[in-house]
């Protein structure tokens, strides 16, 4: 390739991200080209539907994908289509043509990472995936290199923007959970299906990507713990804050037992914790390893402009070694690792419950958990009807076993004091 050629980029997808990456490369042509040493140009943009009205020149489209990746002057891909199909036989094809890749994709590298890292690097190309997780967030690169020597302790995360919003609406303004979603979808934050947000297979994905980086082992989505938000109520959020704590959808993963607990669900955080600042679109990952100690990176999770961000960041990355005539150096995944069943995990616990107002509930609760190994630790009760003698009583426990708090919260909703169990939530100290 002449030392004055462009680095000629293909496109797959003009949605959101695409159309983001695309006028990124446009705005800032002059900076890229100086910092990759090289013109990059966009030669070719696939979609489904050529119909539709495009902020690019008509030429550039075409509706014929895998063409699109065989065409000999393309030097590197980017996959901003999501899913896994048709976009993993793409990028698989690409790689084996030895054209580098660049992803947005969390689904597709969550569940195909480690063997699309290896074709990768049987075939000596790059595969980057930074805008797959935490949107302009920088997370991949430092878990890749900066941080490779550490031991990650705990890795704690805020990863989905929608949820988050949803959770801070809820806890600052009151809003109830149906309203606050609406909101979400009306200001284009949530999809008119938000299932992949609020119950939480969008931050289950992107957990599995950072552990599998961060512990050299592929973790298996399929096996990573998952619970979403719409048991979260405004109640909740209400006794939450008066305990001291926020309530967020965490993705968390640490080391125990010579294997993994990796988890997605809602959870109490104290107020003290980085993370329970972190509000609205924002998303956030602390992690603590052993030589480096607490690191938070945060900004902005999602949307055109922060995703945009970091494909472009990786393509610059990409076209530096085609510049520079480098074989890509995939940092590959091993095995998969069994994760250890949620039954097994250790921690404090929020509950609700709704109970006749009467002598003796305190007791009888107490000692049925405390026939399980469940001590509570804190509590807050409130009258909630004084003609039908009923009370609304919040405990958090001691750290226990996951199997003993669920055994014990069964034998309480059978006393015949409890009316309901209202939610019940895990803490993280």
């Amino acid at each position: 390739m002449p030392s004055s050629a462009a680095i000629r980029v293909a496109i797959l997808g003009f949605g959101t991200v695409g159309e983001g990456a695309y006028r990124m490369l446009e705005d800032n042509r002059e900076a890229i080209t100086r910092k990759v040493g090289r013109p990059v140009e966009v030669v070719g943009i696939g979609v489904r539907d050529l119909t539709r009205s495009r902020t690019a020149p008509r030429s550039l489209f075409t509706n014929d994908l895998p063409k699109l990746v065989r065409r000999e002057d393309v030097d590197v891909v980017l996959e901003l289509i999501g899913g896994l199909d048709p976009a993993a036989s793409l990028v698989e094809q690409a790689l084996e043509r030895g054209v580098p890749v660049v992803t947005a994709n969390k689904e597709l590298i969550a569940k195909q990472g480690r063997e699309l890292l290896s074709l990768a690097g049987r075939h000596h190309v790059d595969l980057h995936f930074e805008a797959a997780v935490g949107g302009g967030i920088p997370l991949v690169q430092p878990l890749k290199h900066q941080l490779a020597g550490n031991d990650v302790l705990k890795l704690i995360g805020i990863l989905n923007g929608t949820t988050n919003t949803i959770l801070t609406r809820m806890a600052v303004d009151g809003a109830g959970f149906d309203e606050a979603l609406r909101e979400a979808q009306e200001l284009g934050y949530a999809e008119a299906d938000p299932t992949n947000d609020v119950d939480g297979y969008d931050a289950a994905y992107k957990l599995a990507i950072l552990g599998s980086i961060a512990f050299g082992r592929q973790v298996p989505v399929d096996q990573v713990y998952r619970e979403g938000i719409r048991r979260v109520s405004q109640v909740d959020m209400h006794f939450a804050d008066v305990l001291g704590y926020a309530i967020k959808l965490l993705a968390i993963i640490e080391p125990a037992h010579e294997t993994l607990f990796a988890r997605v669900h809602p959870t109490l955080i104290p107020r003290t914790h980085p993370l329970a600042g972190v509000d609205g679109v924002y998303n956030a990952v602390w992690l603590h390893g052993d030589f480096v100690g607490d690191l938070m990176f945060s900004g902005r999770g999602a949307g055109s402009d922060p995703t945009a961000s970091a494909v472009i960041g990786d393509l610059i990355g990409v076209a530096r070694d085609v510049v520079a005539g480098q074989s890509g150096q995939p940092i590959l995944w091993g095995e998969p690792i069994d994760l250890l069943p949620i039954a097994d995990l250790e921690t404090s616990y929020y509950v609700r419950l709704n109970v006749q107002d009467r002598p003796k509930v305190l007791g009888q609760i107490a000692l049925e958990f405390g026939h399980h190994d469940v001590g509570l630790s804190a509590m807050e009760m409130r009258v909630i009807d004084r003609k039908r003698e009923l009370g609304e009583i919040v405990f958090l426990t001691h750290r226990c076993r996951e199997s003993d708090f669920r055994a014990g919260l069964a034998s309480v909703a059978a006393l015949d004091a409890i009316v309901e169990v209202c939610s019940d939530f895990r803490v993280e100290a």
